[in-house]
């Protein structure tokens, strides 16, 4: 019996009470999410613009742009999407540090998720508000207009769109495993190892 009991004060204990505050994972995973608006806003407003003419109440025309301007919209979205998830993940990394480890993981790509999610959404509605509406302009009228997030006909020129929204989860991802595998802390430099 002596013997249990001097084995066990002579394992190493983790801290023992409760989790860290949840307040700094939350306020991270809120921030994230937020920065897909931010991305979204972004996008809208430096996405190539295709150049239509009306044609009748109904019909317009496309006289510049078309599938190029298209194409150079989807490499936009996919760079800023890209960026987005490596200052998402360095936010996370620095800013939720008593989260470090699987639970920081795990957080982290929901947000990006989310927040990719919302930039396509934000991008999407903004990029309506910048351009006019063909529909109120007179017959004759040119206009331009930039890609639209939502429309099947735009989607159709790559097999599955979606897969864009995977851009910011993957590169936060593996740059939060890069800072894991980086720092020689056992704890990762979240400071709650025990002393001795």
């Amino acid at each position: 019996m002596p013997a249990a009991v001097a084995d066990a004060a002579a394992r190493p204990q983790r801290r023992a009470g409760p989790w860290p505050p949840r307040s700094a994972l939350l306020a991270v995973v809120c921030g994230v999410v937020l920065l897909g608006a931010a991305v979204g806003t972004v996008w809208a407003m430096v996405t190539p613009t295709v150049t239509g003419r009306v044609i009748s109440a109904k019909y317009a025309e496309i006289i510049g742009g078309g599938d190029s301007a298209e194409y150079e919209s989807m490499a936009w979205l996919a760079v800023l999407l890209f960026v987005y998830g490596l200052v998402a993940a360095a936010i996370s990394w620095v800013a939720a540090r008593p989260w470090r480890g699987p639970a920081g993981f795990l957080a982290l790509g929901g947000a990006t998720v989310a927040g990719s999610v919302v930039a396509s959404v934000v991008g999407d509605r903004m990029a309506a508000w910048r351009f006019d509406d063909p529909k109120s302009l007179p017959v004759g009228a040119t206009f331009e207009f930039g890609a639209d997030l939502f429309d099947g006909r735009w989607w159709t020129l790559i097999p599955s769109p979606w897969v864009l929204l995977i851009c910011a989860p993957f590169t936060a991802t593996l740059l939060y495993l890069v800072f894991t595998l980086s720092t020689q802390d056992p704890d990762l430099g979240v400071g709650d190892r025990p002393a001795g």
